[in-house]
């Protein structure tokens, strides 16, 4: 019997909490999964789903309100301030807005070696060889870009900037919030070959988080598809997009366009709009816009559970059964 590789990432039961006045926004609540060494998983859903909250939650930009952040055999959300700052140098974020996650009144060269100079890894020569390793990593010329400003360059290079100084410190995990919504199509494309290129290069572990499904779909080896703060569904990218096993999942895949304007259309409505987190549904948090609903769903919350190899739905009705 082979045995399942240790995870480089494991969370386990995360809630996040925001407090809204008096209300409390539930933007995650009882999320878990495991990345192990050189995959890369995909996050999917609508805007608002938790997405986002559960990549900046792993790097403690939001304090979890309870639950694991088990990185590297370490629980980082146990450590003291420190301690956290530097187990989290093993994890780098990018973010959604190339442009203003950038210093504007800093030069490139400053930017990229900016974590060399908090941690004093390296400095002189060598560090200025690193970033300007880092720089032709990404596809840039470190004599032309070096030593000019961020708001000089494009969507698409800036999101190369940032992409070499996330590497800087030569992290294990990146977690890619977005990183590519803000950009044209065709430069979509380049940062994704890059992307690619980078993890077979340095041996990245990468969480991928986006809503367009085409794109999860082509970067990942897993997807987990998440909805009003919960996992409904996780599968290897190929199972889940021929074979989903939770109607939120059809639902969201039929809702993908299709390039072939002749092809014939099988998109599925949902009725209703999205519950507020602030007061989510009892049981399962979809039965109010799901056809499949029956009185147990609102119950009985659901349960991740195994309908094929790798193949996990939180449904008490699923579209596969196991």
């Amino acid at each position: 019997m082979t045995s399942m590789p240790t995870p480089l990432l494991s969370i386990q039961d995360l809630f996040v909490h925001f407090k809204k006045g008096r209300e409390v926004v539930q933007a995650v609540s009882g999320v878990s999964f495991d990345v192990v060494q050189g995959e890369t998983l995909g996050i999917v859903g609508e805007s608002g789903c938790g997405k986002s909250t559960t990549g900046r939650a792993i790097v403690q930009i939001e304090t979890p309100n309870s639950g694991a952040v088990v990185f590297d055999g370490t629980d980082l959300t146990k450590l003291k301030r420190s301690q956290l700052r530097k187990a989290r140098t093993g994890i780098q974020m990018i973010f959604q807005d190339p442009i203003s996650s950038l210093n504007p009144r800093r030069k490139i060269n400053d930017i990229v070696a900016e974590p060399l100079d908090i941690w004093k890894s390296e400095t002189g020569e060598e560090r200025d060889s690193t970033v300007r390793q880092m720089l032709e990593a990404v596809g840039l010329d470190p004599e032309i870009t070096g030593n000019r400003y961020a708001r000089e360059f494009s969507g698409g290079q800036c999101q190369r900037i940032s992409i070499a100084r996330a590497l800087v410190m030569r992290p294990k995990l990146l977690i890619c919030d977005e990183m590519v919504s803000s950009l044209d199509v065709s430069v979509q494309a380049q940062i994704l070959n890059l992307l690619e290129d980078l993890k077979a290069r340095y041996g990245l572990t990468v969480i991928f988080i986006a809503h367009d499904l085409a794109v999860v779909k082509n970067v990942s080896d897993r997807v987990a598809v998440m909805y009003l703060g919960r996992i409904c569904e996780v599968a290897p990218s190929d199972m889940l997009y021929s074979n989903p096993a939770h109607p939120y999942t059809e639902a969201l895949l039929s809702s993908a366009l299709e390039p072939d304007p002749s092809a014939p259309s099988a998109r599925i409505l949902l009725s209703g709009e999205p519950p507020s987190p602030i007061n989510p549904p009892s049981g399962c948090r979809f039965r109010t816009r799901c056809p499949r609903a029956e009185d147990r769903c609102a119950r009985e919350v659901p349960e991740l559970r195994e309908v094929g190899p790798g193949h996990s739905v939180a449904c008490h009705f699923p579209l596969v059964r196991a």
